[in-house]
């Protein structure tokens, strides 16, 4: 048997149709609202932002002040008490800087060619002579007053010592009543022309 054809050979399901219209516009308000929300948040995380900073660079901003207030204040107080140095004073301290001994230089030459064994124990300067005490301990040959020359010449040949101390002097080398120990004394006298 042969069957009719369907006067309609197409069927529209117009339910369909709408579902999905609404599907789509369900996704187009849920896509707004989450790009709505993204930009809100990025906007109030740039606020936030933007207002951390300017809350950092006000603190900033007072700390450095109250550092230019304070040096305003010591510049103030400097300039209070400032002093006034005079001429004199002034032609004093050059008359006085050729005229000193530098006793940094002179105490290290002392020391440098100090015997082994052997110490300085007090030294005096007045009127141009300096004199220095001190005791050592005797060697086995015997030898303490060689020793004490020989000191003697390397104090006369160091410059750092005998450009102004030019004429140096044993004044005693003497031994202890228990030969333990050996005391001396030595003089150095400023030369001609040198500061007194």
């Amino acid at each position: 048997m042969i069957t009719k054809a369907a006067p309609f050979p197409y069927q529209l399901n117009l339910i369909r149709a709408r579902r999905q219209r609404e599907k789509k516009s369900e996704q187009r308000k849920r896509l707004a609202f989450i790009l709505g929300a993204g930009c809100f948040g990025f906007f109030f995380l740039s606020v936030l932002y933007s207002a951390l900073t300017i809350w950092q660079m006000n603190r900033t901003i007072s700390q450095e002040m109250n550092k230019v207030s304070r040096l305003k204040q010591e510049y103030q107080k400097y300039t209070a008490t400032k002093l006034i140095v005079d001429k004199a004073d002034v032609e004093l301290l050059g008359s006085l800087q050729g005229k000193g001994i530098f006793w940094t230089r002179k105490l290290s030459s002392m020391a440098k060619h100090l015997p082994d064994n052997y110490w300085i124990t007090r030294f005096s300067y007045q009127n141009g002579e300096l004199r220095v005490f001190g005791y050592g301990l005797p060697s086995p040959q015997q030898s303490q007053l060689l020793v004490l020359d020989e000191y003697m010449n390397e104090l006369k040949g160091d410059t750092a010592f005998a450009d102004v101390f030019k004429d140096v002097r044993l004044l005693v080398a003497d031994r202890n009543e228990d030969g333990e120990r050996i005391a001396f004394e030595f003089s150095a006298l400023i030369g001609k022309g040198k500061p007194q």
